[in-house]
């Protein structure tokens, strides 16, 4: 799927939006593993900007980026203190961004929208030594064991959405724009994740999680 169609897509999946997709459920995960210490943290294809107020602290500065321009406005508009958010509405690969410019990268749900020959290392270089790469992203079941979680997680899905809304399921439109999304991505297994993450980031951390997604902790080694 190239650039222009994910753009557009997410531009309408914007507009859409209750804010309970799944990646959302795990925002409290990612910004957790984000270290005390970063000042400087990149969120790549941040959305409509909920992660990025998760990761915000007093004295942190976070930079958003994300192809969607509806997406970026939306965040921009939600966005409360303009001083420590800078959001960039473009492709992550195309920003002139500077070597271990940050303390921490982010990546959440986005990975499997670029190449990964590609966008890895160029996350790893933007980390300085001593930061922390974070990819958290959508993984596809492989084998029975994934399907017989898949089947659980379908249901925890359901409770909690009626929980939350009064209703087991999102709005059509949301679960259309979702679905015609997703029937042109390609998504790791938990197996292609751990070959990528030992190709790529030796040492990583690696978490199978409910809900088809996976995250990767990788530590930059300190500059000898």
């Amino acid at each position: 799927m190239n650039a222009a169609s994910i753009r557009d897509d997410f531009d309408q999946i914007a507009c859409l939006s209750d804010g309970r997709e799944h990646d959302n459920r795990y925002f409290s995960l990612l910004a957790s593993f984000v270290p005390r210490d970063a000042k400087r943290v990149l969120d790549i294809g941040c959305g409509l900007g909920l992660l990025t107020a998760r990761l915000a602290s007093r004295d942190r500065h976070i930079t958003g980026v994300d192809l969607s321009p509806e997406m970026i406005a939306r965040a921009r508009k939600k966005s409360t203190d303009a001083g420590r958010f800078l959001f960039l509405c473009g492709d992550f690969l195309e920003q002139g961004f500077t070597s271990e410019q940050f303390d921490c990268v982010i990546s959440a749900a986005t990975l499997h929208h670029m190449p990964t020959t590609i966008a890895v290392p160029r996350m790893m270089e933007l980390v300085r030594p001593g930061g922390r790469l974070i990819i958290h992203d959508v993984r596809r079941d492989e084998g029975l064991y994934d399907q017989i979680r898949s089947h659980f997680a379908l249901a925890q899905e359901a409770s909690l959405r009626l929980l939350r809304t009064g209703w087991p399921r999102s709005p059509r439109a949301v679960r259309l724009a979702w679905e015609r999304h997703c029937a042109g991505e390609k998504y790791l297994t938990f197996r292609e994740a751990r070959e990528m993450a030992g190709r790529f980031l030796p040492h990583a951390a690696l978490f199978y999680h409910w809900l088809w997604r996976y995250t990767i902790v990788w530590n930059k080694p300190c500059a000898a």
